[in-house]
């Protein structure tokens, strides 16, 4: 997964991500001042800042926060723990859902949302409400 988000403010929002939800800083430009650019390791991706209002900006309606981010996650209660100690807006809580997986959702501090999940385990879509299409 590789998924690229504007905020306002880069540098606090790389210093929230890496804070909050334990996301590694692997590159930012310029190397010294403010962030044009990072890249950040998830654990299974790799997510993209950048400020926003740069001349390849494409807005959403109603704004730059119209995203959601899911995320994989090998313990999804430890980093639920986690974003809920560091004060994280928790839009969902932690639970299991009926299609196998254990999620939460959390809103950053520009108004991203991001899913991060666990799987369980495998339930067929019918015993959940879905029809697979073949």
């Amino acid at each position: 997964m590789v998924v690229e988000l504007a905020y306002t403010d880069p540098d606090r929002a790389v210093d929230w991500l890496v804070r909050v939800f334990g996301f590694r800083l692997l590159l930012r430009q310029p190397a010294i001042g403010t962030i044009r650019h990072a890249d950040l390791d998830t654990g299974g991706g790799i997510v993209m800042v950048r400020r926003t209002g740069e001349p390849y900006t494409v807005s959403c309606a109603g704004g730059h926060t119209c995203k959601q981010v899911i995320v994989w996650v090998s313990d999804v209660d430890e980093h639920f723990m986690r974003s809920t100690a560091a004060g994280a807006d928790i839009v969902q809580p932690l639970q299991d859902k009926p299609w196998g997986l254990r999620q939460y959702l959390v809103r950053d501090l520009e108004g991203h949302l991001w899913e991060f999940t666990r799987h369980l385990r495998d339930v067929p879509p019918r015993e959940w409400g879905a029809v697979a299409m073949t």
